[in-house]
């Protein structure tokens, strides 16, 4: 990417792994440090659900998806923005999370159903079809992003740049949706539509750029932005200069009508409060993801 002016919101994106390994599939972290105890002074406890309380757990699922889980190489060491963000609730709650990763989206997804899970951070696309499944909290805002070779820049300096060219998506996605339009500005600018590169393993979108499979992949900005970090001067990215495709509210989720549920918006309005949410964002390059507040399940209301 150039330094792009009009590039305003960062956040989740369908991309790959870098650096991970697929035997990360079992693996689990305890925040916190194991020896904590419960601790029922903590300002929102009283809030938790009784088996959580008696637990001292809450149960996380996760996939490796910088850069909000970045797993080491070993599998020993997890850090990211999701692992900020959790340790921060902790002395809120007065409880520890412990994270299990798993290989995708609908494995975490069954989890929460079968209650093996109390929650994953996601951030997955909040829309009203989702509320009706699970308890949805946005925490981050977000907006599409197109990743190419560098040598991009200079044939690409808007969207309707990429018209007629092969840009590889994650199957069933919502980047499907937004190449439908994308295509669709396109044709209505006197354009070619751009040519579909549906794949069906998200780790396997950069490769097809790299390997010329693809001119360009469907991303979303916090993880084209922290590809481009690990490949510096090899990446260009492009987003949607006039938002027109609009902007995406990604949250954490939970089984529908959670007890817990209310206890994590709390967390997330204190940290809110304290500053520190927009610290961590910071910290990881996503202040400008900022979600302005906290509520359970709004695109349904």
């Amino acid at each position: 990417m150039s330094n792009d002016t009009n590039i305003t919101f960062q956040a989740r994106g369908e991309t790959l792994r870098l650096g991970m390994v697929s035997m990360l599939a079992s693996a689990a972290f305890l925040l916190a440090g194991a020896a904590m105890a419960q601790d029922n002074t903590a300002p929102l406890f009283d809030l938790l659900p009784d088996a959580i309380k008696a637990s001292g757990t809450i149960q996380v699922a996760g996939d490796p998806f910088p850069p909000y889980r970045i797993i080491s190489v070993d599998g020993e060491t997890r850090t990211g923005l999701e692992a900020d963000l959790l340790e921060a609730m902790v002395p809120l709650l007065g409880v520890e999370f412990e994270n299990t990763i798993v290989a995708s989206l609908p494995a975490m997804l069954a989890g929460l159903d079968t209650g093996r899970y109390d929650l994953t951070t996601g951030p997955l696309l909040d829309t009203v079809e989702r509320e009706e499944r699970f308890d949805i909290i946005p925490w981050l805002l977000s907006k599409p992003a197109y990743v190419m070779d560098g040598s991009a820049s200079e044939a690409v300096k808007v969207l309707e740049d990429l018209c007629g060219l092969r840009v590889a998506f994650s199957a069933g996605s919502i980047s499907e949706q937004y190449q439908t339009m994308v295509s669709d500005r396109c044709i209505a600018a006197g354009k070619p539509p751009l040519v579909d590169v549906a794949l069906q393993d998200k780790n396997t979108l950069l490769l097809a750029v790299q390997s010329n499979r693809a001119d360009a992949m469907s991303s979303q900005l916090a993880s084209a932005l922290y590809m481009q970090a690990q490949l510096p001067d090899q990446l260009y990215i492009q987003t949607d200069e006039t938002d027109q495709l609009g902007i995406l509210h990604l949250g954490l989720v939970l089984k529908s009508k959670s007890e817990l549920s209310g206890a994590i918006v709390e967390a997330l309005r204190m940290l809110n409060e304290s500053g520190e949410y927009a610290a961590i964002l910071t910290r990881w390059g996503l202040g400008a993801a900022a979600q302005p507040d906290f509520e359970l399940n709004p695109a349904s209301k």
